[in-house]
């Protein structure tokens, strides 16, 4: 996102003016929810396609860790993990009524140098490996993926070589755990302005140490991947993202893709499922996370990066999805 933040410094002294600024409230560690839910037409529920929008929240706190959501994850005890480019986590269990909650915001990697500075990670995906625990985290601006063990410590660092050809901020902004022990990359920034063609990695087992292949993936032109999620049925939901200049506003859509059907020589193509481009629902969504329900449906999670802008929100958006209504495998 920091191309972004370049991007929008010369945007940002209009907006600030125009949409007005945000007065953050005394600095308490709470944050403040509120539903939007009601505000969201039937033409944007529609747009959704086969998800069902269950709630939309903002979310707002007065506390400096907080904001900058690039990455979801659901956890074991049913609550879920945001992680932000800014080297912090927000851990909460998913709001059912408007409130103020103290939800625990820590960080989650150590500095570390680089060029003589204090540096944090800018982390862009995280994905929990169901084998130890572990999280694994991937960076933007680095050729190394992050492992945190279950019980917290040091983070360990694994190289990936590849990703020295990707562009210095095409980074891992998408990355998920197959549901065979496969893990895949995809690089944000990588042939978005060719037709939709992006580049991947697709691993035999944990990134950085195990076999990787290059391919493939065609996305809706125009956008890039900022997440990805592995379904209960093999194939992979992946979040993607564009960004209109007039007005200044993000759009998010979200396609399917079967890597069973993955053939390294030619790029893999996806089908797209929803589109959240209306004006109550959009925002900068770059963290998904899916989890099965009892009644054996899904819910799948979207939390937005609102990179300290004034014209920006973070926000919590709940869907539904029925597998019934995927598209046939074929």
């Amino acid at each position: 996102m920091r191309r972004f933040i370049l991007m929008m410094s010369l945007f940002v002294p209009l907006l600030w003016v125009t949409l007005g600024w945000h007065r953050l409230p005394a600095e308490d560690g709470r944050v403040r929810i509120t539903s939007l839910t009601a505000t969201v037409p039937l033409a944007d529920r529609t747009a959704l396609g086969p998800f069902v929008l269950e709630q939309l929240w903002r979310l707002s706190s007065g506390n400096k860790r907080f904001g900058g959501y690039s990455a979801l994850v659901p956890l074991p005890s049913g609550q879920l993990l945001a992680v932000s480019d800014r080297n912090g986590s927000l851990r909460f269990a998913p709001p059912v009524a408007q409130s103020a909650e103290k939800w625990p915001m820590e960080q989650m990697l150590v500095h570390r140098p680089q060029k003589d500075e204090r540096e944090y990670f800018d982390t862009e995906a995280a994905v929990r490996d169901p084998a130890d625990g572990s999280l694994w985290i991937g960076l933007e601006h680095d050729w190394h993926v992050a492992r945190i063990g279950r019980k917290g410590g040091p983070a360990q660092l694994y190289p990936i070589p590849a990703l020295r050809d990707w562009p210095e901020n095409g980074g891992a902004e998408a990355m998920a755990r197959l549901n065979d022990g496969r893990w895949i990359m995809l690089c944000e920034t990588c042939g978005s302005g060719r037709g939709g063609l992006h580049l991947g990695l697709l691993f035999a087992g944990r990134p950085g140490i195990s076999a990787v292949q290059k391919f493939g993936i065609v996305l809706p032109a125009g956008f890039d991947p900022v997440d990805a999620v592995a379904l209960p049925d093999g194939r992979l939901l992946i979040l993607t993202r564009s960004f209109g200049l007039f007005p200044p506003h993000f759009s998010n859509r979200i396609v399917l893709a079967d890597l069973a059907r993955l053939d390294v020589k030619r790029p893999l193509a996806t089908q797209e499922l929803a589109r959240i481009e209306g004006s109550a629902v959009r925002e900068n969504y770059e963290g998904m996370a899916v989890r099965p329900t009892p009644d054996g449906q899904l819910a799948v999670w979207l939390i937005s990066d609102a990179n300290d802008l004034a014209f920006q929100e973070t926000r919590l958006m709940q869907l539904r999805l029925d597998p019934a209504k995927l598209p046939a495998e074929k």
